[in-house]
């Protein structure tokens, strides 16, 4: 890592915290937290945390003051407004789907006020097919106000204007000092758009999960490893070690 100062750009659900069943039920670690906040106070460095989750939500379950959040993989900040169209579709999508899904404890619809979230972790291989097929049927229906993100045990439906985590990093690069080179560390779909996007650039690009099939340079096994490295990273900008 030849710079000393850094645009950190992190995923939250199996990057900063492990997944679990019900997302609501996550808690970031005290510790974590104490780290990210020292992170986003240091000069050499801005914390950036973009996730499929609402702001909201993420303020909630995380409580990262000093971190600069975006909720729905990048779009939803301030000033951010979807168009009345696709709010109808949403709402249109929800009421024709909600009741065809499996009626399983291990399949939710997560209603997120601006996108719909459809769980699977932990379902039988029917059931998830079934609630795939059905996720995918109602986009074909509501084209093109919503597009399906797939995710980690998890399918969205998202409306048009969420462009994802690629489009996402682009802008906000554009917004951040030139001096600042980009970490993105993230583990799922979503997250190979913004490896994609860095891919011919200056940054550095950490899949979390293990050795698999991804755009990412470098990777890491879980949030744990995830932890390490941004301890080394907080020696190395206090220039007492590498990462």
């Amino acid at each position: 890592m030849r710079s000393s100062r850094w645009a950190l750009l992190l995923d939250f659900d199996g990057t900063l915290v492990p997944l679990v069943n019900d997302p609501d039920q996550v808690r970031l670690d005290p510790a974590v937290r104490r780290l990210l906040r020292r992170l986003a106070n240091h000069p050499r460095l801005t914390v950036h945390v973009i996730s499929g989750r609402r702001v909201a939500n993420l303020r909630k379950v995380a409580l990262l003051p000093g971190v600069d959040v975006l909720g729905l993989h990048g779009w939803e900040k301030p000033g951010a407004v979807l168009p009345i169209d696709q709010q109808r579709s949403l709402l249109e999508a929800k009421r024709w789907l909600a009741p065809r899904l499996p009626t399983s404890r291990y399949v939710r619809l997560e209603d997120k006020g601006l996108a719909l979230g459809i769980h699977h972790r932990g379902a039988t291989p029917s059931a998830a097919r079934l609630a795939k097929r059905l996720t995918l049927e109602a986009c074909e229906r509501f084209r093109p106000a919503l597009s399906v993100m797939p995710g980690r045990k998890l399918w969205e439906l998202l409306p048009a204007a969420v462009g994802g985590k690629g489009e996402a990093t682009k802008h906000l690069l554009q917004t951040l000092p030139q001096w600042a080179q980009p970490i993105f560390i993230g583990d799922d779909a979503s997250d190979e758009l913004a490896f994609a996007a860095l891919r011919n650039g200056n940054g550095l690009t950490v899949h979390v999960g293990g050795r698999t099939k991804t755009k990412a340079r470098y990777w890491l096994r879980n949030p744990a490893e995830v932890r390490k490295f941004l301890e080394k990273l907080e020696l190395a900008v206090n220039g007492n070690d590498k990462p």
